[in-house]
């Protein structure tokens, strides 16, 4: 009998330890499961499901994206109303001015997350940029249209490029975005603070010195050449690894007739967009990208030519999209 208790014994001791042993396993394949390149990325299948009333559902097409990037949307999108339930579809939050409200309500209706840019609020427009005098008070209403949507506020975004476009002095413009990020952050305790900055801000010797501290997500953009702006996007987060912050990225997805941004064919495009991608899947910092741009337009006499208008673009940003967006 006592040889039938001690069989029993090391037989139930081999079963716990084969558990714990596959579940440990299963827990290291999981967490060292090899991320999805974007070249093979899939897009997730549509499933009719036929019945009384007729419905679809997405099938997911077994992407694995890291736990890490979480966010897609594209820079000055400036889509309408009707058109966010497909983008939610493959973005996780749409760009919108402040004062959209329409926008937002329907956003938040579809799942979605807001990215509010609020440069007409604190600065005095193109060309100066300069500090508005009535800044507090436009603040202050805008704060009160904003607070309904503060469940679903992924970032304020002060103004694009400041130290490229702004008139200010560097120190000056630095006090005065502290002072802004302060603002938010008092309002708004749980939303990120965003700063975009051009290549030529980031390779300033000065950057440092002038970097204001309360920004808790950087993006730099450079559209010019064929291939993603990896290099200045290390050195952004080299120059600020001692800060605790993330970063979101800007591939280039716009075709230009501006010869100072060069040509650039719509594979090069391509090319881009999972360059970007790839950098951002083995960068555990980088939670977003944010691709410029989504709705052609004209500036300064010359087009833009954006996602809308490039169907191959398009089609691969929105399966990168999707990857990030769904089935997490």
């Amino acid at each position: 009998m006592k040889w039938m208790l001690t069989v029993a014994k090391v037989i139930n001791v081999i079963i716990i330890f084969s558990v714990a042993t596959g579940t440990l396993a299963a827990e290291y394949d999981k967490k060292n499961e090899k991320t999805t390149p974007a070249v093979e990325l899939k897009t997730p299948k549509r499933l009719l499901i036929h019945g009384n009333i007729v419905s679809s559902t997405l099938l997911n097409p077994g992407n694995v994206v890291p736990e890490h990037l979480t966010e897609f949307g594209f820079f000055h999108s400036g889509w309408t109303i009707d058109e966010i339930p497909e983008v939610a579809n493959f973005a996780t939050f749409v760009d919108v001015y402040y004062h959209e409200i329409e926008i937002l309500t329907a956003a938040r209706e579809n799942g979605l997350k807001a990215w509010i840019q609020l440069a007409p609020i604190f600065f005095d427009g193109h060309p100066t940029y300069k500090k508005r005098e009535d800044y507090l008070e436009r603040w202050q209403r805008a704060r009160e249209n904003l607070k309904q949507f503060e469940d679903i506020i992924l970032s304020f975004d002060p103004m694009d490029e400041p130290f490229h476009r702004s008139n200010m002095r560097n120190n000056d413009l630095k006090i005065y975005l502290e002072e802004i990020a302060g603002l938010l952050k008092e309002d708004f305790p749980k939303a990120n603070i965003a700063l975009t900055f051009t290549q030529d801000t980031v390779t300033n010797k000065n950057f440092i010195k002038f970097l204001p501290q309360k920004y808790n997500l950087l993006g730099v953009d450079h559209y010019v050449g064929e291939n993603f702006q990896k290099r200045i996007v290390e050195k952004l987060i080299t120059k600020t690894k001692h800060l605790n912050i993330n970063y979101y990225l800007i591939p280039r997805a716009f075709k230009t007739s501006n010869q100072g941004y060069g040509g650039i064919s719509e594979v090069q495009l391509i090319n881009r967009a999972r360059q970007a991608y790839d950098f951002a899947r083995n960068n555990p910092r980088v939670i977003a990208i944010y691709p410029f741009v989504w709705e052609t337009f004209i500036g300064k006499g010359d087009y833009y030519l954006g996602v809308d208008k490039l169907n191959t673009v398009q089609e691969e940003y929105r399966r990168i999209g999707a990857a990030i967006s769904k089935f997490r």
